[in-house]
C-alpha cells in the first residue's frame, strides 16, 4: 500500500458543521441488523479457530503448524470484533442474545465482557480523545512526562515504539482494566466483573488443557502446541488490537482535548478518528473494523453495514483518506510521542 501524505487528515477548516446528532439521524438506515447473518459469521469464525487448533496439534509439517497458528490468531481477532459489536448491542436485534454471543466471541481473546463494555462503550466511545475520560492511548503532556520516574519514562518510550502496542494493550488495558481489576481501576465493583474474568480464566485453562491432551505426548509436541496454539496467537492478538486502536486515534493531525468544552466545540466524537484506506482483503478479514469513523459516530451500525455507512458519512463530512502503510505507521510513531495540550500539537520526547 502506498502512503498518502499525513496532512491529508482533515483540519478544522475542512470540517462540516453538521452536529453528531444530525449525522446519526442521516445514517439511521444503516442500523438494521440481521441475526441470521450474525450467527453465520460467528459459526464461521469459531470454525476457523477450531481448524487452526487442529492444525497446530497435528504432528506433521512445520507449514501446517504455522498455518494453524496464523488461523488461530485470525479467528481471535475476528471473534473479538463480533464480540465488540455484540457489546454495542449492534450484532443482532436481541439484547439478551447479544450478551450471550458477545461473551462467547470474547473467550479466545480472554476479554471479560462486562468490563470491556464499561471501559469501551461508556468511557472510550462517550469521550474519545478527551483527557481524563478516555484512557485508551491517552497521550502524556510534556510537563507531566517531566515528573515521571526514569522507569516510567522508559515504559512510555516502549509504548510509543513500533512494537509498543503489544505491551501497551497487555499491561495498560487487559491487565489493569479488564482482568480482575482492582477498585481503583473498576469503581463500583459488580459481581459480573468477577464472573466474566473467571469465565475467560476457565476458558484459557480448558483451551491449554485441550492442546496438551490432544497433541502427541512427547515434550516437544506439547511445548509446540502451547507455544504456537496459545501463547503466540494470544500475544499476536494483543499487538494487533493495540495497533488498530492506536492508528484509529493517533496521528500527527489528530487532536486531543484537555477540557470537555473544547472537545464539544470541535466535535471530538466525530473528528477524533482517522479514516484509512486498506486493501479489500483486510476489510474482509477484519470485519470492516477499519471503517472506524462511522462506527464511532454511531455504534448501533453493525459491522456488516459499516462500509456502506462510512461511504455515506464521507459524503456529508468530507474527510480525505489516508492509505494505511508501514511508512504511515512509522511516521506516526516517530512524530506522536507526547501531546502538548496547551499548543494542541504532538511533540517528540525531550532530548
Amino acid at each position: 500500500m502506498s502512503a498518502a501524505p499525513l496532512d491529508a487528515v482533515p483540519t478544522q477548516a475542512t470540517r462540516d458543521h453538521k452536529s453528531a446528532t444530525e449525522l446519526r439521524e442521516a445514517l439511521t438506515d444503516y442500523c438494521n441488523r440481521s441475526t441470521l447473518l450474525a450467527l453465520l459469521l460467528l459459526v464461521i469464525d469459531i470454525a476457523i479457530f477450531i481448524v487452526g487448533n487442529w492444525l497446530v496439534i497435528r504432528d506433521h509439517s512445520v507449514v501446517s503448524v504455522i498455518g494453524g497458528s496464523i488461523l488461530i490468531t485470525t479467528a481471535i481477532v475476528r471473534l473479538f470484533i463480533l464480540g465488540h459489536d455484540a457489546c454495542h448491542m449492534s450484532l443482532t436485534d436481541h439484547a439478551s442474545l447479544n450478551k450471550v454471543l458477545g461473551r462467547i466471541a470474547f473467550l479466545p481473546s480472554l476479554t471479560p465482557y462486562a468490563l470491556w463494555r464499561v471501559g469501551h462503550n461508556v468511557v472510550h466511545h462517550g469521550f474519545n480523545n478527551l483527557r481524563g475520560r478516555d484512557f485508551v492511548w491517552q497521550p502524556v503532556d510534556p510537563t507531566e512526562f517531566a515528573t515521571f520516574s526514569p522507569a516510567r519514562k522508559r515504559l512510555e518510550y516502549v509504548y510509543r515504539s513500533a512494537l509498543g502496542p503489544l505491551p501497551y494493550y497487555l499491561i495498560e488495558i487487559w491487565w489493569r482494566k479488564l482482568y480482575y481489576p482492582g477498585k481503583s481501576q473498576a469503581p463500583g465493583q459488580r459481581a459480573e466483573y468477577f464472573w466474566d474474568s473467571t469465565l475467560v480464566t476457565v476458558f484459557a485453562i480448558l483451551w491449554i488443557s485441550a492442546l496438551v491432551w490432544l497433541c502427541p505426548t512427547h515434550l516437544a509436541s506439547v511445548a509446540r502446541a502451547i507455544g504456537l496454539g496459545f501463547v503466540l496467537p494470544w500475544l499476536a492478538w494483543n499487538w494487533i488490537v493495540g495497533f488498530v486502536i492506536y492508528v484509529h486515534h493517533t496521528h500527527p493531525d489528530t487532536v486531543w482535548y484537555a477540557d470537555k468544552a473544547s472537545w464539544l466545540k470541535n466535535q471530538g466524537i466525530v473528528h477524533g478518528t482517522v479514516r484509512y484506506r486498506v486493501k479489500p482483503i483486510w476489510n474482509v478479514l477484519l470485519h470492516n473494523i477499519m471503517e472506524h469513523g462511522a462506527h464511532h459516530l454511531d455504534a448501533r451500525i453493525p459491522l456488516y453495514r459499516l462500509k456502506a455507512a462510512q461511504a455515506a458519512l464521507a459524503k456529508m463530512v468530507p474527510q480525505p483518506v489516508v492509505d494505511l502503510s508501514f511508512s504511515t505507521y512509522w511516521r506516526t510513531m516517530r512524530e506522536c510521542k507526547l501531546f502538548d495540550f496547551a499548543a494542541q500539537r504532538w511533540v517528540d520526547f525531550p532530548k
